[in-house]
């Protein structure tokens, strides 16, 4: 792999990590259609620790809110185990939602991600997820500025983070499963999309940081720190695509809803389809 095809897979899992198209998916089609190599799953997750750095850059005031709401319950706490502020609710809520998709993972991640990384399967499971999403988009909630807004409780949260388990499957996405399971519990597409988005952090930190040994191992024996360089320009080019798609899709999903990305979606597996059988 050169510079410039790492720069440019880097970008490509920037955009598709938050915009609901699947990036895993993009990072299996978009190398293939190329004739570029696969860079493997230990590269991949190198571009979704990239990922992370923009989440982590964009909802910088948020986490900052939590973490010091966090400290000050624990220091109210005492013996009793209760949490005071909604800040500190959320994160409890966010840490349990996580577990259904951290547990799948550890158990069936390696399994699936080996299995169905295939253009057909790709493309198969685009389309399921655009099912999903056309569903969540036609009976969740919408963007009525006249209602009000909808109490974000911990079985909303809870709701999504089961549906982050069907990001496992390359092609689903894991934004678009997460904010479609949001919206079928509740939530209007301003919160679904950021209840997406601080559900990721946990699972793609674990993920990166578990993987990310492997990831150095692979590419040190490049040569004169090639190999090295190759993982930063992936990792720098993933961080600031993925942090300019967060910021445009929290205000692109204000007025509009997942149409655009459910079209795109068919549109793209009815190609793929048409590729394999052709």
């Amino acid at each position: 792999m050169t510079f410039f095809q790492s720069v440019i897979l880097g970008i490509v899992q920037g955009l598709t990590e938050f915009i609901p198209v699947s990036s895993s998916g993009h990072l299996i089609i978009f190398p293939e259609l190329v004739g570029w190599e696969q860079g493997g799953l230990a590269f991949d997750t190198t571009l979704h620790l990239g990922t992370l750095v923009a989440l982590l850059v964009y909802f910088y005031k948020d986490l900052r809110s939590m973490l010091f709401s966090i400290i000050k319950d624990i220091r109210k706490m005492a013996f009793r185990f209760t949490f005071y502020s909604p800040e500190s609710k959320l994160v409890v809520w966010l840490l349990i939602a996580t577990i259904p998709a951290g547990i799948a993972a550890f158990l069936f991640g390696d399994f699936l991600e080996s299995t169905f990384r295939s253009m057909l399967s790709v493309s198969v499971f685009l389309l399921l997820g655009s099912v999903l999403m056309f569903f969540a988009d036609r009976f969740g909630k919408n963007e009525d500025r006249s209602q009000p807004v909808p109490h974000v409780s911990f079985k909303k949260v809870f709701t999504a983070g089961l549906f982050q388990c069907l990001a496992l499957f390359s092609g689903v996405s894991r934004s678009g499963a997460t904010i479609s399971g949001g919206l079928l519990s509740g939530l209007n597409r301003t919160q679904a999309a950021k209840i997406s988005f601080l559900l990721s952090i946990p699972i793609i930190a674990a993920a990166g940081i578990f993987q990310l040994p492997d990831a150095l191992d692979e590419y040190s024996g490049v040569g004169a720190g090639a190999g090295l360089g190759i993982l930063i320009s992936g990792f720098l080019s993933s961080a600031l695509s993925g942090y300019l798609a967060v910021s445009f899709l929290m205000k692109y999903l204000n007025s509009h809803g997942l149409k655009l990305f459910i079209i795109y979606r068919v549109l793209l597996s009815i190609f793929l389809m048409f590729l394999y059988l052709s």
